[in-house]
């Protein structure tokens, strides 16, 4: 199997989509494919996590924004 490429979440989706695909045709073994899945699940819940951190951040300053407007 070729290396899994996990620099962002469109990268790691990729991955996934090539991880899954490998296990279908029988290239990877099932053990070795759930200790794969977990840890791109672990990674991709991250990824959604700081993604989620980022909207807030970007919440709050349009909030204080909005609140340095008000009379």
């Amino acid at each position: 199997m070729t290396r899994l490429n996990t620099k962002d979440h469109n990268t790691t989706r990729i991955s996934l989509g090539r991880l899954l695909r490998s296990y279908q045709n029988d290239e990877i073994e099932p053990e070795q494919f759930r200790n794969l899945i977990y840890g791109m699940n672990l990674l991709l819940a991250y990824f959604k996590h700081a993604s989620d951190l980022e909207i807030e951040r970007r919440l709050e300053v349009i909030e204080d924004q909005l609140e340095q407007q008000r009379p």
